[in-house]
């Protein structure tokens, strides 16, 4: 109880302390790397230039190449300007290319990742704090992609922000104008500078180019060693409030089977249902926003993907709603998708998976001088009623560091509530040859309700994260009584020991062919019970991995795996294994085609003992790319295995087609099926952004029930869904 009593207390303290000191700046005002270009003007997004501050305008053109050969000047010409409107900060690429007929660019859905075209990225550090940034990114045909900085290696990718490009190619290449509204980004008041560096990708060379941070050890994340932009005083303060109310409508099918294929239509029988919402941003202050969402409705999220579980451990599914995914990096605490304190599918979503009604919701999050703060509180309706909270801070500490402390509360009417509370760490440094090397951990601990038992999860790492090594030793022990209510633990009552050693050295005189090879001389996973004895473990060892300076990779495997269970559990449909303590070795090869290619294709296979029989399996992927505005993709998964007792072949096939009328009209459908669950479903989704920030979503969601006797009954689905929805943004 007192562990507890401390997380909870560290926290309000560190929250509520009226002596907050001011981020420290490592540069200062007059030591700007450029200055901003001021216009009263605002400017006609085009692609084109047409506007005469353009040329007023200070050019950015110094970019060097971080692969593939470090601190080499870019081979084509990078030029980016900068300027300050009455509406935003906008940014001129100018994309050179001597080859401007080979422009890779298909993707034009909104938030596709863009990896396989040629494209831009920027981060802007509005605070100027080096650990907080908002980064965009565009292709030739003028797509949009954003986040938000979690740390030099990861980012949140389902951040959306309120902003706009136009794009144009001609024979000399590809220009972008991006606008993106003060009011998108955060930035302290009075402040004149802003952290930023900007990246170019050309796929058909596999060269990455950047302004600052250029050097393999660091990218685009590396906020240390941004450009300081200036001239950005008397920015306006934030609007008082950013409103997005929506309308929905639906008529979906009721649980029914199909008999007879007369009489019947899509959505007969139906029920017709609809609904009002309403999401709010509101400035606290200019660095820390407050949230609230009233009646959130989440059609427009994408459907989880079907896995053939042949584990006896939980599967992990990552969040897709808006509302939990924006801002969620704050609320990371433990080891992602092992001994999470917080996972936010615990919220809104019943014991079986399907969605309960949230009435509402309110968060809040940004910096307080050196400090992070968060908080996020739901109440849920229904059978099921439990207001959840989790409150979250983070002061910073040696550079990139800082220490932290979370708790969570969690409390259904009628029944006590549980708890959970810890302090974490994170401890980055710079070594010799400007190596990263990395020192973080936890404590928490949990109660299930009120004078119930309280279990501790205690974890540390050490991780050496470089481009010609990644060395990493973690320990955790996870005590039986460790159960975060609004958690995921994949296990309890153990230690746990992992770690990795992998080489990937350079050759000696640049390759016209290889880029670099890939050794893992061990990487393994131990656990063992608390109370002794091992539970399960794994060991590979990766002999042979080659990446191509074209980007297709090549990798061979060795894997040595233990199990024990204590009870039987279920593999597959008549396929049980039995307690008992297995021991079993596999190989596998894998070959991963390079992004640029208009067919990509992956595949693996791997093959070798499983438990007490054998197991053959089989995933691949192909990739058809048609610019700009047709994707197909198909991938499954094989997995044909013998036991004693039992054969089966485990089948998964999933399908995916986007079809792109412009950046802002755009359709994607998402097939997919497997015969362990023996559900086949679809879900096709339009997506018309009117303005930005103002969208329309129609999503048509069906589901199957395959493996039956008479196939008439399932030529129609047995359930679904048909959804219209639009949100309109404001600011006031």
């Amino acid at each position: 109880m007192l562990p507890l009593r401390f997380a909870f207390a560290a926290a309000v303290g560190l929250l509520t302390s009226t002596t907050v000191a001011r981020a420290q700046r490592s540069v200062q005002v007059n030591g700007v790397d450029h200055r901003v270009y001021r216009t009263s003007r605002n400017i006609t997004l085009d692609g084109r230039f047409s506007e005469p501050d353009w040329a007023q305008a200070d050019s950015i053109t110094d970019f060097r190449q971080k692969d593939p050969v470090e601190g080499a000047p870019s081979t084509e010409r990078t030029v980016v300007r900068l300027l300050a409107t009455p509406d935003g900060l906008a940014i001129g690429w100018s994309l050179y290319d001597s080859d401007a007929r080979n422009i890779v660019r298909s993707q034009v859905r909104r938030d596709a990742e863009l990896r396989s075209d040629d494209y831009v990225s920027m981060g802007i550090d509005g605070l100027h704090d080096r650990r907080s940034a908002f980064y965009f990114r565009t292709n030739a045909n003028g797509a949009l992609w954003d986040g938000e900085h979690v740390d030099v290696e990861t980012g949140n990718e389902s951040w959306d922000g309120v902003w706009d490009v136009r794009t144009s190619i001609t024979s000399e290449g590809w220009f972008a104008e991006m606008l993106i509204p003060w009011a998108t980004l955060r930035y302290a008041e009075g402040d004149s500078v802003m952290g930023m560096n900007f990246r170019r990708f050309m796929p058909r060379k596999n060269e990455e180019t950047l302004w600052r941070a250029w050097r393999r050890t660091e990218g685009l994340r590396f906020l240390e060693k941004e450009g300081i932009i200036g001239n950005l005083d008397g920015l306006p303060r934030r609007p008082r409030i950013e409103a997005r109310p929506y309308v929905s409508g639906e008529s979906r099918l009721a649980e029914r089977r199909f008999f007879s294929v007369r009489g019947d239509t899509l959505l007969s029988p139906s029920l017709l249902d609809g609904g009002i919402g309403l999401d709010l941003k509101a400035p606290i202050t200019n660095t820390i926003t407050a949230d609230i969402t009233i009646n959130p409705d989440f059609a427009q999220a994408e459907v989880d993907r079907q896995i053939v579980n042949l584990t006896r451990f939980p599967l992990f599914f990552p969040e897709q709603r808006p509302f939990f995914t924006e801002g969620s990096a704050i609320f990371d605490f433990g080891r992602p998708r092992e001994t999470q304190m917080f996972y936010s599918r615990r919220v809104g979503l019943g014991a079986n998976g399907n969605p309960v009604t949230i009435p509402f919701g309110v968060r809040m999050q940004g910096r307080a001088g050196s400090r992070q703060v968060g908080f996020l509180a739901a109440r849920t309706a229904g059978d099921e009623k439990t207001t959840n909270a989790v409150l979250r801070v983070r002061q910073d500490l040696l550079g990139r560091g800082f220490i932290g402390a979370m708790g969570t509360f969690a409390g259904e009417t009628g029944r006590p509530a549980s708890t959970t509370g810890g302090i974490d760490f994170s401890l980055p440094y710079i070594v010799q040859g400007g190596q990263n090397l990395v020192f973080l951990g936890n404590a928490a601990w949990s109660r299930d309700s009120a004078g119930g038992q309280v279990g501790g999860h205690y974890r540390f790492v050490i991780d050496y994260p470089n481009d010609n090594a990644d060395l990493v030793v973690r320990f955790d022990r996870i005590e039986a009584g460790y159960d975060p209510a609004l958690g995921f633990v994949a296990q309890r009552g153990i230690h746990r020991l992992g770690g990795n050693m992998q080489i990937t050295p350079r050759p000696k005189q640049r390759s016209r062919y290889i880029r670099r090879y890939e050794f893992n001389l061990l990487s393994y996973d131990v656990v063992w019970g608390i109370e002794g004895g091992l539970d399960n473990a794994s060991f590979g060892v990766k002999p042979f991995g080659i990446q191509f300076q074209n980007g297709d990779r090549v990798e061979a495997f060795v894997r040595r795996r233990f199990d024990a269970p204590d009870r039987a559990f279920s593999l597959f449909t008549d396929a049980t294994v039995t307690p008992g303590q297995y021991w079993w070795t596999r190989s596998e090869v894998q070959y991963q085609g390079a992004e640029a290619r208009a067919v990509r294709a992956t595949f693996s296979a791997s093959s070798g003992n499983f438990y007490n029989g054998r197991s053959n399996d089989l995933s691949a992927s192909l990739r058809v790319r048609n610019a700009p505005h047709v994707l197909l993709s198909i991938d499954g998964q094989v997995s044909d295995v013998s036991l004693p007792n039992a054969r089966f072949t485990a089948n998964t096939v999933r399908l995916r087609a986007d079809y792109a009328f412009n950046p802002q009209l755009n359709t994607t459908v998402f097939a997919q099926w497997d015969n362990q669950s023996e559900r086949a479903s679809t879900n096709a989704r339009l997506r018309w952004t009117l303005k930005p920030g103002s969208d329309l979503y129609v999503v048509w969601n069906s589901g199957w029930q395959t493996g039956l006797e008479r196939p008439i009954v399932w030529m129609r689905p047995s359930r679904g869904g048909l959804v219209a929805k639009y949100v309109y943004f404001f600011r006031a």
